[in-house]
């Protein structure tokens, strides 16, 4: 074979291979995966302002643990098309109780019931990390009003989301559940700052049954709102 006709089949090789490559980018990028960028402290220590992510749109298979983009206007998601994502704004929170269960909160335990655990059970939560259990525990102590979150069922086709940094965040403890159409879509990769990239798993979460003293100070707290409730 001329070596002139070789060279023209690995060009047309070449450029086949690209466009392909070029075509199934363009594909993510647009249909598949939206950037991202993180603002604010609410995610603290996992994810800070600067941090730039990839999120998938296409995968709705929401489960405990996801970090996931949501509107922060839920009449825009309601109304939402293809080209909203360009102009919406976003939440960055995480799921913690989903469609069906009852939640419970006292200062930094979240308290998880449902079908497995239909006396409650506290979710270990190993991302928040030391510095912000310390924080949220003396918000406690200095803010009573703060501490407790009363039990309440998250409704079907709804899910309960936090930051992971309890102290700065805005989430479902003041904005109710979200609904499903709300979630955008959840995380599958930070690319940047380069040192701190990674593929997004889901945690390892581990249950802890209520002890005696976090039932008393719940019984506490219960009574304390039904006095206000009364006096108001």
């Amino acid at each position: 074979m001329p070596t002139k006709s070789i060279f023209i089949n690995v060009l047309s090789w070449f450029w086949t291979i690209s466009f392909g490559i070029i075509t199934v980018l363009l594909i993510l990028k647009f249909v598949v995966f939206q950037q991202v960028n993180v603002v604010g402290p609410s995610m603290q220590p996992n994810y800070y302002t600067g941090d730039l992510l990839f999120v998938n749109q296409i995968d709705k298979n929401f489960r405990r643990g996801q970090v996931v983009a949501v509107y922060e206007d839920r009449v825009v998601a309601k109304n939402a098309d293809y080209f909203t994502r360009f102009q919406a704004k976003f939440y960055l929170k995480r799921i913690i109780a989903l469609p069906g269960e009852e939640v419970e909160i006292l200062g930094d335990k979240v308290i998880i019931y449902n079908k497995e655990n239909p006396n409650g059970a506290i979710l270990e939560e190993k991302y928040m990390g030391a510095e912000i259990i310390r924080q949220e525990k003396e918000n406690c102590q200095n803010n009573l009003n703060s501490c407790y979150f009363a039990k309440i069922k998250i409704p079907n086709n709804e899910y309960f989301l936090l930051g992971d940094n309890r102290v700065q965040s805005s989430d479902s403890r003041a904005l109710g559940p979200f609904p499903d159409y709300a979630l955008f879509g959840q995380e599958a990769l930070r690319f940047w700052p380069f040192d701190r990239k990674e593929i997004f798993n889901l945690p390892d979460y581990k249950w802890t049954s209520i002890d005696p003293q976090t039932k008393n100070r719940i019984e506490e707290f219960k009574k304390m709102r039904l006095i206000s409730i009364v006096q108001q």
